[in-house]
């Protein structure tokens, strides 16, 4: 169950990322375009590439406390981003 869960998971973390690194004019209609925001996209797009890579192989790894360890590292994550775009959207 837990590999099923984290390949969802991951699908849904390497779709966010892809878009926020190469379809930016959708993030765009939310924020300013310039150059500052175009980097802060980009890079959070990486980051969530990275971590929908992360997840296939705790999913893989079948440990309950590995997938809890990197749910709550996601979270936080995904969070901070929600923080950042939310500031940038005033």
């Amino acid at each position: 169950m837990i590999i099923i869960l984290l390949s969802i998971m991951a699908v849904v973390l390497v779709t966010m990322g892809v878009l926020l690194y190469t379809k930016q004019a959708i993030f765009f209609s939310l924020i300013i375009e310039n150059s500052q925001n175009r980097t802060f996209l980009r890079t959070f797009g990486i980051i969530f590439i990275i971590l929908g890579i992360l997840c296939l192989f705790v999913g893989f790894l079948n440990h309950l406390e590995w997938a809890i360890t990197f749910l709550c590292g996601m979270l936080i994550v995904s969070g901070i981003f929600s923080f950042l775009l939310s500031r940038k959207m005033r």
